[in-house]
């Protein structure tokens, strides 16, 4: 499989995405350091769809990091009039706890904006894409 079937494969397993298939023609993929967010990686596709992950390595500063993962991603979609962000946390260790943080810092940030998502996922999910 190559790593367009994987990202695809991640996307609508992994993430539960219903992008139509024709979307993944073109995937933007790319590593990233940003000063203003924690994430280090964005993924486009299709023109529509735009994706950062963050591989959360501590919890120190949480709540910061991920608003300003949520400020930086929501910025980027809109300025390039892109459908849909997602924010993916690649977390090591117990995933409840990290989710329950997660969709509570993310729903004080969202609000309303149905446009946005956030997922928490282990590694091994992540790994082969």
């Amino acid at each position: 499989m190559g790593p367009q079937e994987r990202i695809r494969d991640f996307v609508h397993h992994v993430l539960g995405c219903t992008c139509p298939d024709r979307v993944f023609d073109h995937i933007e993929d790319r590593m990233v350091a940003s000063s203003a967010s924690p994430h280090t990686r964005s993924i486009t596709i299709g023109g529509r769809l735009l994706i950062y992950i963050w591989h959360v390595r501590e919890y120190e500063n949480f709540r910061e990091n991920l608003f300003a993962l949520l400020e930086t991603g929501r910025k980027e979609r809109d300025e390039r009039n892109l459908n849909r962000f997602r924010a993916v946390l690649s977390v090591n260790g117990p995933l409840n706890a990290a989710l329950t943080r997660a969709q509570f810092y993310f729903s004080r940030y969202a609000g309303r904006d149905d446009r946005m998502h956030i997922h928490v996922i282990p590694p091994d999910d992540i790994r082969d894409i």
